[in-house]
């Protein structure tokens, strides 16, 4: 077995084709995952955790929750996760 020497990078995903919103593009560890958007019902659920943690966040001004955010963690890593949240303090300190 040969292993695929192809290691996708952030650049490439500049190079995806606009498709509506229709696919997810994710690189993990250089390798490239195409997946379609989430169901309404995935999205519905994601749609209540986020607004349970904005309700919170307001509450305790203690970070801030944000969907479907494109995370790069490095250059042969990028994923959007459903939902993450940011503390006050890496938001002060930037977040890219």
């Amino acid at each position: 077995m040969v292993a695929n020497s192809l290691r996708w990078t952030t650049r490439d995903l500049d190079a995806m084709p606009d498709d509506g919103g229709w696919k997810r593009y994710e690189i993990i560890d250089g390798e490239l995952f195409v997946t379609r958007a989430p169901h309404i019902r995935h999205q519905g659920a994601a749609g209540k955790l986020h607004v349970e943690l904005e309700i919170w966040s307001r509450q305790s001004k203690l970070g801030q929750p944000f969907q479907t955010p494109g995370v790069i963690f490095t250059p042969t890593d990028a994923v959007i996760p459903d939902l993450v949240w940011i503390s006050q303090e890496r938001l002060a300190n930037g977040v890219d």
